[in-house]
């Protein structure tokens, strides 16, 4: 709790750690204990993290890939132009996209195609 709440890194947890606080280890390791086995559903949700050597026959892209804030230069129509794609978000985002066997929607890293960075699927 202590590192959750006071140390910069540890602010990633603090959502955890609340539910914990509020509804204790046994009512939480009670509901892990009913989840199905993943091998037996149909939609399995999880983060590109935790997708890292995984596949699956179709993947769908959340839309919490978010594009990066604009810069302070503008195009010849003079809206403002896209700022540079984080490295790490792209190795996020390679990830994530190369999940999927046979089917991908790209959803949420759609503004890509956009960017002046990316190139169109």
């Amino acid at each position: 709790m202590d590192y959750a709440g006071h140390d910069p890194a540890g602010g990633d947890i603090q959502p955890l750690v609340d539910r914990v606080d509020t509804h204790g280890t046994t009512t939480i390791l009670r509901a892990i204990d009913q989840l199905d086995d993943e091998h037996t559903v149909e939609v399995t949700v999880c983060t590109a993290h935790k997708a890292k050597g995984r596949e699956w026959p179709r993947v769908r892209i959340a839309d919490d890939f978010t594009p990066p804030p604009d810069s302070d230069e503008h195009d010849d129509k003079g809206q403002p132009l896209p700022g540079p794609v984080d490295d790490g978000e792209t190795g996020l985002a390679y990830v994530a996209v190369t999940r999927a066997r046979n089917r991908l929607d790209i959803g949420g890293r759609a503004w890509i195609n956009h960017h002046p960075d990316g190139s169109p699927a």
